[in-house]
This record gives C-alpha cells, structure tokens and sequence, in this order.
C-alpha cells in the first residue's frame, strides 16, 4: 500500500468517526404516551331549579273534605263555592245569574229536592272572542237523598221530549250517566250536558251550560263550537276525584239546615 493509499484510508476512517459521533449527539426521541382514559378531575354542574310544568301551572285544584271531592280547572276560570252551613253567613244565592246559564241554590232545589249546590266554576265571557258565545259554567252539586237506580232516572227524566243525545262515561271507576238538551232564554239558547253518577251513598252531578246569543244580537260575529266548548268542560269532570266518606256531612249540619234540607 503506497503512502497515498494509506493517507486515504487514515481520512475516510476520521470522517467516518466524526459522523457517528455527531449523530449519537442528536436528544432521543420521547415515546409517545400510552392512550388511555383522560383522568379529569369531575366537575359537578350546577343544579337548575325545576320549573313548573306549564300545562300543571295553568291549572288549580278545587277540593272539598266535606264531600269528598276534588277536580281541576282552568286558571282563568272563576270559582264560585257554596258555604257548607247556614249559619256562616254567607248567601245560598250564590250563582251568577247571567249568560253562563249557571243556576243558584234556591233554583236547583225547586228542581230537585235535597240536592246541595258544592261548587261552581265561571268560563270568562272573553273566552272566545269574535264570537256570539254569551258564557258558559260548569256546576258540581251532591243529593245524599237518592239512590243509585233514582240518581240515573232524574237524569234521564230532564231529557223529556227533546230526543238529546245520552251515554255513559266512566270516572274513577265511577259509571257516570250524561245526557245532553237544548234551552232558549230570551235572547241567549243554552247547550246543556248533565252528568250524574252515584258512590259512597252519595248521587254526584255536573250541569254544563254553554251560552250562544241569537242571530239577532250576534253584530256579525260567528257562532261558537258549542261542542268543543263543551269538550274542554269535559275535561273538569273527568279530573274528579272521590274519597270515601265514612262519616255523613249531615252530621256537620246544624239543626236548622238539617230540617230545611229534609223537608
């Protein structure tokens, strides 16, 4: 080997030396971190207070221990309620005698004997504007004087000849029997639906009134859908609720409006 050769060689091996020597100089990689579940501490969201269902908060709730009742009604509606005794003073002509077509006390006794008028419920006169609706009620009264065979029969006897349409719904396992009747007064006509139904030795009543003025006062405005006026009452009887009573509401009564009421 020449002197050139070995010259070559001695070169190639220092620069071959430098390189390895740079290169062993680079930082190492970092192995990239294992994947797993992220470990964030928990965070507890703030608790929202709840809100009142709309469709609950449009509606109240009319309850009477006396007798045993409780339904619901719009909360827009205007309720009326009968004083339980005579002696608090409070007047037995309650109802408003208007186009809601409901009756008063001294009325529904002329009719029935020994029924007792426990709450009325006033639709608003603005219910349905740009019509000839007149208003519209929705009565509930109690007869502990009938029997379950006398309960149904007054119902049906109020039809006499108007050939109205009748049926039967059940409520709270309670077979309520309904009948429906047309009625002029003056100026206004009436659409009638009357339920009744018969438990804890009690006959319970609805007396539904829709009132519609006639063509001559109705300033051109379009008649009502008595029916679905109707079919929205509807919805109050069969919201009802019934406790039984163990204890008759006579027992509460004081003496006068015990003999007023049984003879």
């Amino acid at each position: 080997m020449t002197q050139w050769d070995t010259f070559l060689l001695m070169s190639l091996i220092a620069v071959s030396s430098a390189g390895c020597s740079s290169k062993a100089a680079l930082p190492a990689k970092k192995a990239p971190p294992l994947a797993g579940p992220a470990r964030t501490a928990p965070s507890r969201q703030p608790e929202r207070a709840t809100k009142p269902v709309a469709r609950e908060s449009s509606f109240s709730t009319y309850a009477n221990p006396d007798y045993g009742v409780t339904f619901r009604y719009p909360r827009n509606f205007a309720l009326v309620e009968r004083a339980t005794l005579a002696d608090q003073g409070a007047s037995e002509d309650v109802a408003p005698l208007d186009g809601s077509g409901a009756r008063s006390q001294e009325e529904l006794e002329q009719e029935e004997p020994g029924a007792v008028l426990v709450a009325t419920v006033v639709v608003p006169d603005d219910a349905y504007p740009n019509t000839t609706f007149a208003g519209g009620s929705l009565q509930l009264a109690v007869n502990r004087y009938q029997t379950a065979g006398s309960c149904r029969r007054e119902l049906i006897s109020r039809l006499g000849d108007s050939n109205g349409r009748d049926g039967a719904v059940t409520i709270q396992g309670v077979e309520f029997a309904w009948v429906d009747n047309d009625e002029g007064d003056g100026s206004t006509e009436f659409f009638e639906r009357d339920y009744a139904g018969f438990a804890n030795g009690t006959c319970y009543q609805f007396f539904l009134r829709v009132g519609v003025a006639t063509a001559e006062d109705s300033d051109g405005a379009r008649p009502p859908d008595e029916r679905k006026i109707l079919g929205h009452m509807e919805k109050i009887v069969s919201s009802l609720q019934l406790e039984p009573q163990s204890v008759s509401v006579l027992d509460g009564l004081t003496t006068g409006e015990i003999k007023r009421r049984t003879r």
